[in-house]
């Protein structure tokens, strides 16, 4: 993220919060899409995507691997949908 900046020293305790920021953003979008719709209302329709969401929340635990997760989940939010 700040690859430009690599003349500049940043703190310990800043680099440790920035290392999350990504991920916090990354999950704030997808937990939008799961319980929100597109009017912004609370989502009442089929339960697919949290089901998919579920599963592929076991699977990145288990393998730790961004690419793995994101196909199966895919994988499996195709065939319940």
């Amino acid at each position: 993220m700040f690859s430009g900046l690599k003349f500049l020293q940043i703190p310990l305790w800043l680099e440790e919060y920035v290392k999350f920021a990504l991920t916090a953003a990354l999950l704030a979008i997808v937990a939008a899409s799961l319980f929100v719709n597109e009017n912004g209302k609370p989502f009442s329709g089929l339960a697919s995507k949290i089901y998919a969401a579920l599963i592929a929340s076991c699977i990145a635990l288990l393998t730790r691997s961004i690419m793995v997760t994101i196909v199966v989940g895919l994988s499996v939010l195709r065939l319940l949908g």
